[in-house]
This record gives C-alpha cells, sequence and structure tokens, in this order.
C-alpha cells in the first residue's frame, strides 16, 4: 500500500473513532420500546431493481426532527415505509423505501464519515462535477440507478445509503456527520416513480449486495422504529 492510501485510511480510521466517541457521549434521548423520544435541532447502487411501483407522492410529514436512540440512531426520514427488503416480487430490492413528501430532509441515521456520494442512473455512475448531472432531474422506472446518492460508514463497519435524492447531497467524501444530521433532501432521481428515500444497511465494508441486510430489523436492533 502506498504513502497516500495509508494516510488515507489513518485518516478515515481516525476520523470513525472521533465520531464514535462524540456517538456515545451526546444522546438526546432512550426510546421506549423503539418510540418516543425527543426532538433535536457496489457497489451495486442499482440493485433496488426495475421498477418503484410503491413508491408513490407522499403527503406532507408531520414534523421534521431527529429523535435520536440510547445507541446513537435516528430514523433518516420521517415516513410509512414501503416497498420492503427482497420481497418476493422484488428480490432485488436491496433496502426498504420510505415514503416522504419531495424536499423532506433526510438525516444520517448515525455517527459516521461520508464514504461515497454520487450520481447513478442508467447503469453509469459519476463523481460529482460542480456542474449540472444526469440526476439533477426526476427519474422513472426501468431506468435503473439509485440517482443522486451518499453512503456513510459507522464505526464497525457498518454502512448506510441514501438514494433517490432531490440533488446532489449536501454533505462531501471524508466529511464526518452526527446522528441526525442532515445530509440530503427527499426527491425522485434515477430509478423511481415517485419522491421517496430508498435505504440500505450493510454489515460491512464496502457496502455490496452480499452484506446488505433489512433495515427493519437492523434498525430496530438500534432501538428505532422504521
Amino acid at each position: 500500500m502506498g504513502r497516500v492510501a495509508v494516510a488515507i485510511a489513518v485518516g478515515l480510521a481516525g476520523a470513525l473513532l472521533l465520531v464514535a466517541a462524540a456517538t456515545a457521549g451526546v444522546v438526546s434521548s432512550a426510546f421506549g420500546g423503539g418510540g418516543g423520544g425527543g426532538c433535536v435541532g457496489a457497489v451495486h447502487p442499482d440493485a433496488d431493481a426495475a421498477h418503484e411501483t410503491r413508491a408513490t407522492t407522499a403527503g406532507t410529514p408531520s414534523r421534521v426532527c431527529a429523535e435520536v436512540s440510547v445507541g446513537g440512531w435516528t430514523r433518516p426520514v420521517v415516513g410509512e415505509a414501503g416497498s420492503g427488503f427482497r420481497t418476493g416480487d422484488r428480490p432485488g430490492h436491496d433496502g426498504v423505501d420510505i415514503m416522504a413528501a419531495r424536499g423532506t430532509v433526510v438525516r444520517a441515521a448515525s455517527g459516521g464519515v461520508v464514504v461515497r456520494v454520487r450520481c447513478n442512473v442508467g447503469g453509469d455512475s459519476w463523481e460529482p462535477t460542480g456542474g449540472p448531472m444526469p440526476c439533477d432531474s426526476d427519474g422513472y422506472p426501468g431506468l435503473g440507478g439509485c440517482g443522486w446518492y451518499a453512503e456513510i460508514r459507522h464505526p464497525g463497519d457498518v454502512v448506510t445509503r441514501y438514494c433517490h435524492l432531490i440533488r446532489q447531497p449536501t454533505v462531501t467524501v471524508g466529511e464526518p456527520v452526527t446522528a441526525g444530521q442532515p445530509i440530503g433532501h427527499v426527491g425522485s432521481s434515477g430509478n423511481s416513480s415517485g419522491p421517496h428515500l430508498h435505504y440500505e444497511a450493510h454489515e460491512g465494508y464496502p457496502a455490496t449486495e452480499d452484506n446488505a441486510v433489512d433495515p427493519i430489523p437492523f434498525m430496530r436492533r438500534k432501538g428505532v422504529s422504521l
């Protein structure tokens, strides 16, 4: 491994240690049975299958806040969970779709470091260029891809992925984030039929199809109900 690669790896490991310490020391409230709590201020990115039939426009969420569990985790967006993880009709769906209105704030599910920000449509994937990108407009079923998405690496090599954002995520690769920190907004870019957040959890880094797990029981173990 070259000196530059070693420096990057050491820097990322240090950032994750700092995030782990901050997450352990700053928790807003405990959840009682996965609810309650207080409010505080492939990779295979196109694995969400070839259609998003249940991803329809949702109503305005009741409130925009981040309820953080004792373990330091929170709901990534306020909304109702729709299409589930690897269902019979969608065996390649490696996450869960959370219905939310266009523009709803998407938050980091827990503390970590941003490891990926991409525009992904139609089998192609690009780093942000600072200019107009193919993900800047709504996608459609069959287009393929996560659209605008971000990945966060958490302590323990857990990775969460946030897809179909309305525009480029508001965070950058290498940036430390805390639980509940805004990272983007709900949209319908990529393989999507309407505004929603496609949310994935991976028990392993880097995130792959093989280490994807069902986000609903995963988050429940963290004290959060989707």
